[in-house]
């Protein structure tokens, strides 16, 4: 189950699409049946959690709360019941990824996708912190990322015709 909190109120995001998206992403990683949180938030509450838990007094686009710890990096430990499949949750700075966006003339829309996948592959105990490190997981990332171009390819062909397909996200007035 995927747990989508909005707290934000500068981006009109459309939940259907978050979903869908992280869903793709969880399969594409090999957890699809597992739980996940993911708060779309802003600056002041990422700011709060990062100096919390990081001793970072500063905002930024991501942070992620792994709920296990990883046997090693894509490899969590087999869950006890149904209750232990939770990878944790992730927790988004809309403001920093809008500002990140403007910089690199990088749409929303396209910026989010990558974001999920750099938060689910830090709850499954991929990290950056060494440049050989940085290479995995931006391997496994990318690998995730294709499958969720395909994926969606096939939804968008498949929807195409229909009305009702759901728009990214876009800045409220």
């Amino acid at each position: 189950m995927i747990l989508l909190k909005n707290t934000q109120k500068v981006f009109n995001i459309s939940n259907r699409t978050v979903r869908t998206q992280i869903q793709l992403l969880l399969t594409a990683a090999g957890y699809r049946d597992w739980d996940i949180g993911v708060c779309l938030t802003g600056d002041r509450t990422v700011r709060k959690l990062n100096a919390q838990y990081r001793g970072k007094d500063k905002s930024t686009d991501i942070l992620s709360f792994p709920f296990a710890e990883p046997i090693q990096p894509g490899v969590l430990p087999t869950p006890r019941s149904e209750d232990d499949k939770n990878l944790g949750d992730i927790f988004i700075s809309m403001r920093y990824v809008e500002n990140w966006c403007e910089e690199h003339h990088v749409r929303l829309e396209d910026r989010l996708p990558v974001l999920y996948a750099h938060g689910i592959c830090h709850l499954l105990g991929y990290d950056h912190q060494e440049d050989a490190d940085y290479a995995v997981m931006k391997k496994k990332e990318n690998k995730m990322l294709r499958k969720l171009i395909n994926w969606q390819r096939v939804l968008d062909s498949q929807s195409s015709s229909s009305p009702s397909s759901s728009p990214g996200p876009t800045s409220k007035p």
